[in-house]
């Protein structure tokens, strides 16, 4: 991945230029927004600032043993029902955002296949970029973008729209062929744009607020395009030492003259892609890595939207619950409340999910499932994966029913909806990955995670929790898949790998090799440790969907859509239809299966290569491996009781 030993020592003026571009961005010094101070946080948070235990009380659910749409909420004093606020979308910070977020159709996609790998690809690009290192002189070097600085040029065309923020760049005139970047919308991320050649442009993300890190999520549009004319995208200040990219995962294109014109949706797109470790150092050890591609428009000054994942906004969550909330047919099946506030200010919605119209004797004996997602905002496949499960819970189905008359579930679909807002990768305005403060979560740094393990703690004292899930994406690897907690102590031998081996069986795309049940220090904090350990629910998970595709199932090598997505939401929920069946056929059938897969504890794999696991994003990144790796047994919960009670 390296040049020779004296192009490695040439201190190249372009090179020292683009990292000092990138230096700035990691600083994440944008004016008047950046958090001086992470105390003034808590005077941002209205419905979660909960002062004293005495305050905690007031929190407790109306109605002991009721399961009306106030039962078991963790709702703070002054916060109305969600759907009679009117929708203000609040950053938090003084970034100029567009009124209007981005609308994109929503056609279905038909399974696109993965990218075929080029054995050239990465000699040709290593290749370019020596040769640009080089010709340093032939580089135009502008700045055409800037998500926070005006660039001063003269404004010969004015591309102002009523009701719109000014664009940071303007053609000088018809001739002028420099596209228009913009991302200064809901979910949006690109920092900065620089035109190195005529048809090749440098892109620089911007880190999460108050971190200098987590570049992974991009979303941005161009727009006076030329057609026929195949431009270069160099996406340059990348963190991840391994990409998807690699093995077939193509960037996804959105182009609004296509939609008006075909109806065509978002869609796989790009070519040459290659993900590398280019020239530029870290102020921490390590390098920088750029993922580049190639695309051709085939329209003159179409708007071409780029992402990294199927955009899910916090704009787009709103208007799908509120149209849920306000469908008669489903009144008696789901309600809406806040759970409290982010930093920013914006509701953490929850809804709870049951047959409403039982009698309350009957709705006290139920049993208790928590699903969660969205706690990393740029692993946007999970809110895709959740809108299935609630989708499917809502619907009328005679598996659904049986269900909602099984079970209560409270769901959280967006635990970050400040990140998402933002277009962060993985963190809370604050700069803190919510996945990691479970232990002992902050009332005013974390306030959706605080209000949701309270939730959860007073849902226990009600009823016993049958399952909890927390949804997530990965960057490294192919297929759905599951994490659970091994349960080394207790008398229900394999116990953790039932549902994610009954879900194998239902889901094609769910890969139950790839299941992981060991518990690494570092997720001790996470939701689904916590949970298990402090909480004793043995079915305590994370399920996962590649930010790619499968490599398995009825469209293998193919990646991922919104409807394959909201069909692994389905299938679990028809899992958890098989799990409750009373006569408990399934359950026996799967635990038979795993007593042969594994025939003792010792010889379950995941115990012996707990330590070796190197996993990717989502709940399970690895930011930096540990070389004092330890290996053993770690301890495990003894409380929570069979899951076939």
């Amino acid at each position: 991945f390296f040049f020779s030993s004296r192009r490695r020592h040439t201190r190249s003026a372009s090179v020292s230029w683009a990292r000092r571009c990138v230096q700035e961005t990691e600083r994440r010094v944008h004016g008047d927004f950046q958090m001086k101070d992470i105390s003034e946080i808590s005077k941002r948070v209205d419905g979660c600032r909960i002062e004293d235990q005495e305050e905690l009380k007031t929190l407790t659910p109306v109605g002991s043993g009721s399961c009306s749409c106030s039962d078991s909420k963790l709702v703070a004093p002054g916060i109305q029902k969600a759907a009679s606020l009117p929708l203000l979308i609040k950053t938090g910070t003084s970034q100029e955002f567009f009124e209007k977020p981005p609308v994109h159709i929503t056609a279905p996609c038909e399974p696109e296949p993965f990218s075929l790998p080029d054995e050239k690809i990465f000699h040709d690009t290593l290749l370019r970029e020596a040769e640009s290192l080089a010709h340093e002189d032939a580089q135009i070097n502008r700045v055409v973008y800037d998500s926070v600085d005006v660039i001063p040029q003269p404004k010969l065309i004015s591309m102002k729209v009523d009701g719109e923020i000014e664009p940071r760049y303007a053609p000088l005139s018809e001739l002028d062929n420099t596209l228009v970047f913009e991302s200064r919308f809901e979910s949006g991320n690109l920092r900065r744009a620089i035109q190195k050649y005529d048809w090749e442009y440098d892109l620089i993300l911007a880190p999460d607020y108050n971190t200098k890190g987590n570049t992974q999520w991009y979303y941005f549009r161009v727009s006076n395009t030329r057609p026929g004319k195949t431009y270069r995208f160099n996406i340059v200040n990348l963190l991840k030492v391994e990409s998807l990219f690699n093995i077939g995962l193509r960037p996804l294109v959105y182009s609004e003259a296509e939609a008006k014109k075909s109806g065509k949706g978002w869609h796989r797109g790009g070519t040459k892609i290659c993900y590398y470790q280019n020239t530029m150092k870290r102020k921490c050890p390590g390098f920088f890595y750029t993922l580049t591609f190639c695309i051709t428009f085939n329209h003159k000054n179409d708007a071409v939207y780029f992402a990294q994942g199927y955009p899910y906004t916090y704009t787009n969550l709103c208007n799908y619950l509120t149209e849920l909330e306000n469908d008669p047919s489903k009144k008696d099946r789901v309600r809406r409340k806040a759970l409290c506030t982010t930093e920013a200010g914006n509701n953490c919605d929850a809804i709870v999910i049951t047959q409403f119209s039982s009698e309350l004797e009957t709705l006290k004996y139920r049993k208790g499932i928590v699903l969660t997602a969205r706690v990393h905002p740029g692993e946007s496949g999970s809110s895709y994966m959740m809108k299935g499960v609630i989708d499917f819970l809502t619907g009328p189905s005679h598996m659904a029913q049986i269900l909602r008359e099984t079970f209560i579930f409270k769901i959280l679909p967006m635990l970050n909806p400040d990140g998402v807002i933002n277009g962060s990768s993985r963190c809370s305005l604050a700069g803190v990955d919510l996945n990691r403060c479970w232990v002992d979560p902050s009332k005013q740094l974390h306030p959706t995670i605080f209000c949701a393990k309270y939730m959860i703690k007073k849902f226990l004292e009600e009823r016993e929790i049958s399952l909890c899930c927390d949804f997530h994406g990965h960057s490294r690897k192919m297929n759905s898949f599951m994490y659970g907690c091994n349960n080394q102590k207790t008398n229900d031998t394999h116990s953790e790998k039932i549902f994610p081996y009954m879900l194998s069986k239902n889901c094609d795309m769910f890969s139950f090799s790839e299941c992981n049940f060991a518990i690494q220090k570092s997720k001790e904090s996470t939701a689904r440790v916590v949970l298990w350990k402090e909480l004793g629910i043995i079915n305590s998970f994370t399920l996962e969907a590649s930010f790619c595709g499968a490599d398995i199932g009825k469209h293998p090598n193919c990646h991922f859509t919104p409807e394959a997505l909201e069909g692994i939401g389905h299938e679990f929920c028809k899992t958890l239809y098989d799990f409750c069946d009373p006569s408990q056929a399934k359950v026996h059938e799967a635990l038979t299966e795993l007593s042969l897969m594994y025939p003792t504890k010792e010889s379950d794999p995941d115990e012996k290569e707990s330590w070796e696991e190197s996993e990717g994003s989502g709940e399970e990144e690895k930011e930096s491996k540990d070389p004092k790796k330890k290996k053993g047994k770690k301890k495990g919960k003894t409380e929570g009781g069979s899951i076939l009670s």
